[in-house]
C-alpha cells in the first residue's frame, strides 16, 4: 500500500458514507481506509460494513472526546509510505491522492503536502470557491510563516511516514489544535508542498463548529505560538510584531463569539464562558 487514510468518526452515519465513497472514488487507487469509530451509538458500523472493499478496516476505540487519540490509533494500525486524513464530514475530490502522491514521490525531501480546498455546507452547497479566503498559502521552508498562521487544512494533507517517526504524531495535550503543532513540528525539520487545485471540500456546520470549540481552538493556538516563541527566542525579535497581532485577532475573536453567544441564548450558561474568556484574557495578560 502507498497510502493509509485515517477516518475517524463517531455518529455520523448519516454522512459517512460520502466521505468514504469520496476516497473510493480516487484515480489513484493503491491506498488502505482506516476507519476508527469512537463506540458510535447510531448505525455507523453497519453502514461502514456494508461496504465490501479489502481495503476497508475497521476499529473501535473510545477516544475520550480527544480526536487525536483515533487519529494516533489509526496511524499506528497503518503500514503505507503516506499517510493522510479525512474527516466523517468531509469529501475528497478524484484526483486528490494522484496529485499529492505524484509531487510526493518526485520531491523526496517533503514532508507534507496540502492543497486548496472548497468550503460547503451541511447540505454540501458551495459557501467558499477556496479555504483560502483571506488567508495566504506558502510552499517550503514554511515554518515562521505557519507559526504567524495555520493556513493548513488537514483533510487536504499527505504526511511522509518518515516525517512522523521524526517528529512524533499528534499531541493529546492539545483538543482541537493538535493539527496545527503537528504541522509546525513537521516544518521545522522538513519543506511543505503545495498543490493550489482545491482537492477537498471542508464542511462548515453548526455540529462540527460550536462556539465552545472555536474558543478552545483560539486559546490553544495561542498557547502553541508561545511555546515556539519560548522554545526558540530569536522568532520574538523577527516575528514578534506579526504574532502579537495575530494574537490580537484570536483575542477579539473569542471575545466577539462569547458576547455573541450570551447575545443570542440569555442564559446562565453563556454567561459564565463569557466571564471565563475575559478571566483568560486577563491570565495570559498577567503572564506577559
Amino acid at each position: 500500500m502507498k497510502v493509509s487514510i485515517i477516518l475517524p468518526t463517531y455518529n455520523r452515519a448519516h454522512m459517512i458514507t460520502e466521505a468514504i465513497d469520496s476516497v473510493l472514488n480516487q484515480t489513484f487507487q493503491d491506498f488502505e481506509l482506516i476507519i476508527v469509530d469512537n463506540y458510535s451509538s447510531d448505525n455507523t458500523e453497519s453502514v461502514v460494513k456494508s461496504y465490501d472493499d479489502k481495503r476497508i478496516s475497521y476499529f473501535k476505540n473510545q477516544n475520550n472526546g480527544v480526536v487525536g487519540i483515533n487519529r494516533n490509533y489509526g496511524i499506528q494500525k497503518s503500514r503505507s509510505e503516506y499517510i493522510a486524513f479525512i474527516d466523517d464530514d468531509d469529501l475528497w475530490l478524484p484526483e486528490k491522492l494522484e496529485r499529492q502522491v505524484e509531487l510526493m514521490d518526485a520531491n523526496k525531501e517533503l514532508g507534507l503536502v496540502y492543497s486548496g480546498s472548497h468550503v460547503i455546507d451541511s447540505d454540501g452547497n458551495l459557501i467558499k470557491n477556496t479555504y483560502f479566503h483571506g488567508i495566504k498559502p506558502f510552499r517550503g521552508n514554511v515554518f515562521r510563516e505557519l507559526l504567524v498562521s495555520n493556513f493548513i487544512p488537514q483533510l487536504t494533507v499527505v504526511v511522509r511516514r518518515e516525517a512522523l517517526n521524526k517528529v512524533g504524531l499528534f499531541n493529546l495535550k492539545y483538543k482541537i489544535a493538535q493539527d496545527y503543532d503537528l504541522w509546525l513540528r513537521i516544518a521545522e525539520y522538513y519543506p511543505i508542498g503545495f498543490v493550489e487545485q482545491p482537492l477537498a471540500k471542508y464542511r462548515f456546520h453548526e455540529e462540527s463548529t460550536s462556539q465552545k470549540n472555536v474558543v478552545l481552538s483560539y486559546q490553544e493556538n495561542i498557547q502553541i505560538k508561545g511555546y515556539w516563541l519560548e522554545r526558540i527566542p530569536n522568532l520574538g525579535k523577527e516575528l514578534g510584531g506579526r504574532i502579537r497581532r495575530g494574537k490580537a485577532l484570536l483575542y477579539g475573536g473569542m471575545v466577539l463569539i462569547a458576547i455573541r453567544n450570551v447575545l443570542r441564548n440569555k442564559n446562565t450558561k453563556s454567561i459564565r464562558e463569557l466571564g471565563n474568556v475575559v478571566k483568560y484574557l486577563l491570565a495570559t495578560k498577567r503572564m506577559k
